[in-house]
């Protein structure tokens, strides 16, 4: 008998990792001198969320990106510690490490994120030649995060057009000044907050009044198939073509929303990789999100998941103004 269809895999391009270590303080005061009550230190990034996310949900992940020194060395042993397939490109420089202080008083994060490593036209050409030779028809690629310095804004345009005609679905989510030329380079998905595309899509004047249907009506006429635009605890839209959705998030007590945003993406493209559609894959991501939002650390399960899902009730908007 002929061996059964591999099932896809999410690779995720994410060229900024990072060693997250997290330090929870009883209240933080600007200024003062705090001591930390809980320390958690491991892999992170937001490629490195979206692709635990992913290995959590029982998909399969494979992470790209560059990664250089002893920290580089805890990230690609957090991969094999994970399950998760690591193709990052080996660099000179080192990895960089984020801070993140959780407030236990308020439940609020602060983040402090290192720039990252300088990378050289050689390593970019190289991450990009290996997810081509990586990628399979039916396969997803996720676009997200930081670009370190030397890396091209426009790197995610570029793995968007070369992609084309491979039969895989490209999901972005970035800002900065990746973001704009990423638009216009058509992915399947783009996945934003609100700020992020005003601030960074190229799609408004700063001095323009416009509102939120309007710019992700913008956004679609700019190149994006579909636009997902996520609002924390309020939960997300979708618009397609043919599609709109609004979509709650469940109600969770948060003890550190950092990295939901990424684990709702997690959930959102293991739901289409499993060919769930697009409604199911966003409820799907709101639980996944909020699931993130009720732990310390940025990570969930497989069973906290399917727990939220009932509560991620999608509601179909009426007009799809695309």
């Amino acid at each position: 008998m002929p061996a059964p269809p591999a099932e896809p895999t999410v690779h995720v391009v994410s060229p900024n990792p990072a060693q997250d270590r997290l330090q929870v303080v009883p209240r933080l005061v600007v200024g003062g001198v705090h001591r930390a009550t809980e320390v958690v230190s491991r892999p992170g990034g937001k490629g490195m969320i979206v692709a635990r996310g992913v290995v959590r949900l029982g998909g399969r992940a494979a992470l790209h990106g560059f990664v250089g020194g002893s920290v580089g060395a805890q990230i690609s042993a957090g991969c094999r510690e994970l399950g998760i397939v690591d193709r990052h490109v080996p660099i000179a420089g080192e990895t960089r490490v984020t801070t993140v202080i959780v407030d236990q008083a308020s439940g609020g994060s602060t983040v402090v994120n290192e720039p990252g490593p300088e990378v050289t036209a050689a390593d970019v050409d190289a991450l990009v030649d290996g997810l081509l030779a990586a990628v399979q028809p039916g396969d997803l690629v996720v676009c997200t995060g930081s670009l370190p310095r030397g890396v091209p804004a426009d790197l995610y345009a570029r793995c968007m057009r070369a992609l084309r005609g491979r039969e895989v679905v490209t999901l972005v989510d970035t800002s900065g000044p990746g973001l704009a030329p990423a638009v216009r380079a058509g992915p399947d998905v783009l996945k934003v907050n609100e700020d992020e595309l005003r601030a960074d899509g190229g799609l408004a004047d700063p001095a323009e009044d416009v509102d939120l249907p309007t710019l992700m009506e913008r956004a679609l006429h700019a190149g994006a198939a579909a636009v997902v635009i996520t609002r924390g605890a309020a939960g997300l839209s979708y618009r397609s073509a043919t599609e709109a959705w609004d979509v709650a998030s469940p109600s969770v007590p948060v003890v550190n929303a950092t990295g939901s945003g990424d684990m709702m993406l997690a959930g959102f493209a293991t739901a289409l990789a499993r060919g769930d559609d697009r409604a199911t894959a966003l409820r799907t991501g709101a639980a996944a999100g909020a699931a993130n939002a009720a732990r310390l650390e940025p990570d969930i399960s497989g069973t906290a998941v399917d727990e939220l899902v009932a509560g991620a009730v999608a509601t179909a908007v009426p007009e799809v103004r695309a």
